[in-house]
Order: structure tokens, then sequence, then C-alpha cells
């Protein structure tokens, strides 16, 4: 029997299982993959979503790592602090009033500084550690006493100093922080405590920021090294005030007191708000000898009414290859970065009960090398002066005794840009460099530059002598000024003044001997000055009480000279 045709058109085919199975596995992958890809594009996050997220889970992570490193730090048993960082115990050490249940291990490593790890499982014991001073070649620091709290939960504290090779040691082995925050004075001053004061040794500052608070107590034959720019010295991020680095005179007269002591490549470093110094470090020298500043910078840290270094009675006081960045920019700024001055009640800003005050001056104190520049934004705009260099403003020694008289200052091969310029105290301390009471005095080979943006000084370089406090001299002596380079010099008064005021001497006569002002040239000085300076020259270019001191060979933008003998190289209009 045959089949006849349902209708026109293609027939229905026969059923095959298998492949229809397969088939509709395929319809139903395909319907899933585009409703994951649906979802998947619904709930995508943007960019800035994945990088919250990221942020917080990073911040979750970082929280939760310092949770478990504190957790781990504080569930330390005793036990596992005395091994800890490869140390091992060397035995318990008395302490005053202990008992039974109080305990002081002192723990060890090789070429390591040793420390203590302190606990107690009674009630707490208020009590003091007496620690060993370091050696140095058989040569033994003093011990020191420090108050101690024992407590159940365990601590560690840092011990005596290792000395490496060459009388090194290590600031941040030694136990000092510099994460700019943690106050390191009284660690730093222990260290220095135990070190034996009769052997060089070197203090080496790794590059961070060590900060300090209060009172650092120096001590002798010793070098504070940095890394040029790395090292920094300053106070604790956020704290307003001043921090002092005394050097202790221990009783001494004469120059014996603290002495040889270096600091190089450190930076200190300070903050200030609206142009106002925040954080000042403040150095006074009293009785001290051969103190070193090299390759040194000093960031804003000279404070309102006072002085970077205060150098009181001290002798062999250098400071070379350094920088000196702004002012003070409250208070007499016209007082000096580096002040020379005499051990007398009144002239340092710091002193202790030990300190005597016997009208010692300074002498043979050097600046030379150095560079005294402007505060400046990063755009370049000048936000502050530069500090007045070196000098003194006032004379406070009591005395009748000639030698009382600041001498031996040397001022060479520096370079001052726009130097603060105050009018007061009858106008003298305006000048860039200036000296109250000083023989022999030599600025030599420096450079003095102003951009136009601070007001010119009154002069460039005034001696004088007002202090009513002192007897004045029959005559001052020794002046030199030499070969330096003023650019763009334009003074509202004169050039030099020395010893101008007739109350300058003792008696009549003559008041200053040994002068000589040679080889100093102005580039860039207005003409109608120079030529006011050559009618007038012994009141505006070189002016003194009693008598006519000629230069020579100083010339004003290499064509007008100043002078009657210019020397036989120079070439242009002799006055």
């Amino acid at each position: 029997m045959s089949t006849e045709p349902q209708g026109w058109g293609e027939q229905p085919q026969p059923l095959h299982p298998a492949r229809d199975s397969r088939l509709l596995t395929i319809a139903s992958s395909s319907a899933c993959l585009l409703l994951s890809i649906a979802l998947f594009l619904l709930f995508i996050p943007t960019k800035r979503a994945i990088a919250y997220e990221a942020h917080h889970l990073e911040r979750l992570a970082s929280a939760s790592s310092r949770i478990m490193a504190a957790h781990r730090l504080h569930a330390r048993t005793p036990n596992e602090l005395q091994y800890a960082d490869g140390y091992h115990p060397i035995g318990e050490v008395s302490v005053p009033n202990m008992r039974d249940t109080d305990h002081v291990v002192r723990i060890a490593k090789k070429g390591a500084t040793d420390k203590y790890v302190c606990w107690t499982t009674g009630t707490n014991l208020e009590t003091s550690l007496t620690m060993p001073g370091a050696k140095i070649d058989g040569i033994s620091g003093s011990s020191v006493t420090i108050p101690l709290t024992l407590r159940h939960s365990p601590r560690v504290l840092w011990g005596t100093p290792y000395v490496g090779d060459h009388h090194v040691i290590n600031a941040l082995d030694a136990g000092l922080v510099a994460n700019g925050i943690r106050n390191n004075t009284t660690r730093l001053n222990l260290i220095l405590d135990m070190l034996p004061t009769s052997v060089e040794k070197t203090l080496l500052f790794p590059a961070g920021h060590f900060a300090f608070r209060g009172v650092i107590n120096m001590v002798s034959n010793i070098t504070m090294l940095g890394i040029r720019n790395e090292s920094f010295v300053q106070m604790p991020k956020g704290v307003h005030g001043g921090m002092v680095i005394w050097y202790p005179t221990g009783g001494a007269t004469g120059y014996d007191g603290m002495h040889d002591v270096t600091w190089r490549n450190i930076t200190f470093r300070g903050e200030y708000h609206d142009l106002i110094p925040t954080q000042t470090i403040y150095q006074p020298l009293i009785h001290a000898n051969r103190i070193t500043y090299d390759s040194c910078t000093f960031m804003m840290v000279q404070r309102p009414f006072g002085h970077l270094l205060d150098v009181d009675g001290s002798t062999n006081v250098t400071v070379r290859n350094s920088v000196v960045i702004g002012s003070p920019n409250r208070g007499q700024t016209f007082k000096e970065a580096f002040q020379m001055d005499v051990a007398a009640l009144g002239a340092s800003g710091y002193y202790d009960r030990q300190t005597v005050f016997d009208n010692l001056p300074t002498t043979n104190m050097s600046i030379i090398h150095n560079r005294f520049l402007p505060l400046r934004s990063k755009t370049g705009q000048l936000l502050l002066p530069a500090a007045d260099p070196f000098g003194t403003h006032m004379a406070y020694a009591r005395t009748t005794a000639l030698s009382s008289y600041i001498r031996h200052g040397l001022f060479a091969n520096n370079y001052v840009e726009d130097p603060a310029a105050f009018e007061g105290a009858g106008g003298y301390n305006s000048a860039v460099i200036h000296f109250d009471a000083a023989d022999d005095i030599t600025i030599i080979g420096n450079t003095f530059k102003w951009t136009g943006e601070t007001p010119q000084p009154s002069w460039g370089v005034a001696f004088y002598a007002r202090s009513h406090r002192m007897v004045k001299p029959s005559g001052w002596r020794g002046i030199t000024i030499s070969d330096n380079l003023f650019e763009n010099f334009a003074p509202r008064r004169g050039v030099f003044e020395l010893y101008q005021e007739r109350s300058s001497i003792d008696v009549p006569g003559r008041s200053v001997s040994a002068v000589h002002i040679q080889g100093n040239r102005f580039n860039g000085t207005p003409e109608r000055l120079a030529y006011l300076w050559l009618r007038d020259y012994s009141r505006l270019f070189i002016a003194t009480h009693d008598q006519r001191i000629r230069g020579l060979d100083n010339v004003v933008n290499g064509t007008i000279y100043l002078d009657s003998h210019p020397s036989t190289r120079s070439r242009g209009t002799v006055a």
C-alpha cells in the first residue's frame, strides 16, 4: 500500500533522538551564557570603583597586619624577647629593691648594642637600672642610671651602644629612630654619656629624619657624621618651639671647656608658618675650643631674637662648606647667623649653673666657603631674605680689661644673597656684616649680591663700639676688607663704617689703625652713588671718626676707581 503525499512542499523527516538532545543542550548553554554576560554587564564596576575597592582592601590588610604585628609583639613571652633578632641572654641584672618576682635580663648579640628585657610577675615596681659605659681602646665611658618601672608586660630597653671599627657608632643600631616623629633626645644623651670623652669617636647618622626636643648635651672628641642632604636633625613633626644643642662647660674658664666636636654632612631642618619659624635649633658655645661645622645645611632654624651659633668666650670655631637658608623674619632680624661674642652675662641665650662668665672674648673664628641664601618658593620667588652672616651687635662685657675684645675673625670666600636689612640701633646693625668692639677682623674674597627683591642695607660693613658696659680702648686695630665683589649694591648710607662715632675710643687720637681696604669691586652700583662716594670719600666710602683712610684699587663697574692710587694693572677713571 503506497503512501500518498500529505501536501505540497517538503515532507517531514523522521525523528533522531540523540541528535535532538545535543541541539537542546547547545541551546540551553547559549541561553546561560547570554544570561551570564547580561548579568556581568549589569554589575561590572567602574575603574573608580575598582580603585576604591583595592584601596579599601589594602587599608584593611594594612590595619590587619598592624594589629596582628602588635598582637604578636605584645604576646611575646620574656623568653621569646630574649632570643629575638639573633640576641641571647647574658644574665640577670640586679636593680634596687628587686624581688623574686622581678626580672631584668641583659641580652647581647655580636656586633650589636646591648639590650635589656624587663618584667615582673608580681606588682609593679618603681626602680632604676644602671648600664655600664662603652669601651673604646680599653677606655670605659661613664655608667648611666635610668628610672625603670617593671610591669607584667615585658619590655625591651636599649643598653650600652656598640662601638664598631674606627670608633664608629651607628645611631640607628644604637637605638635612635629616624622617622621624624619619635623624640630621640633621652636616648641620644644616654649614648653620649656612655662614650669615653677622652677618645675620638664618630656617631653616624644614616639617611633619615632624627627628631629631638629639649636639650642635647654634647661631649668632647666626637664627630657627628651624616649623609649630605639625607641626614636630618630636627624637631618632631608638628611640634612647635625650639631645641638647644648645648656644649656644657663643666665649670671651665678660659678655653678649656668642650673641645674637638665636628658636625659633618648634617642638615639642621626647621619648620615655619606664615613665614615665621615654628621649629628652631639654637647652639650656644661658651669656653669651647675646636668646634667645626663642615658641609652642613641650616634650613630655617634660626630663632627670632637669636642666632644659629652663639659663640661666647670660645676659640677655633669654624663653619665651612655649608649652606644657611632663610632668616627669622621676626624680632631683631639684624642678629647674625654666626655670632662672635664674649663670655659675659647677658651675651648667651642659654647656660647652666656651672657656666662661668669671665668676660673671655671669642678668638680665631672662621666662616669660609659658605652660602647664605634667601628662602625661596618652588617657583623661585623670594619669601624671606638671607640671614646677616657674621659679627656681633652688642658688647656685654663689664670690664676694664682691653683683652676682653673679640679678635681674629675671618669671613672668606662666602656667597651672600639678599641679606636681611634691619634698620635699628643706630643703623649700624643694618650693615651686612657688623661688629661691636672687635680687633683683627678679615673679610676677603666674598660675593655679596642683591637681586632687587629686598631692601638695601645702611652700610656694607660697619664697626662700632657703642656699649656703655665696656671701657673703650685708646684705639682699634686690624681691619682687612679686600677682594670682595658687591653686585647691585646701593647702600642707604655708605660702604665701610669704621668706628665713626666719637665715643668709639676712650681718649682722643687715632680711632683705628692697621686698616687694609683693597681690590673690592662694585658691579651694578648706580653711577650717581659711585660719584657721591668719590666726592665724599671719608664720609661715605671709608668713614672714620678722626682720620682719612684711603683704600687701594676699589672700583665701580670696572671704570670708576674710588682711590687715588689704583694698581698698575687697572685702567679707568682715577679719583
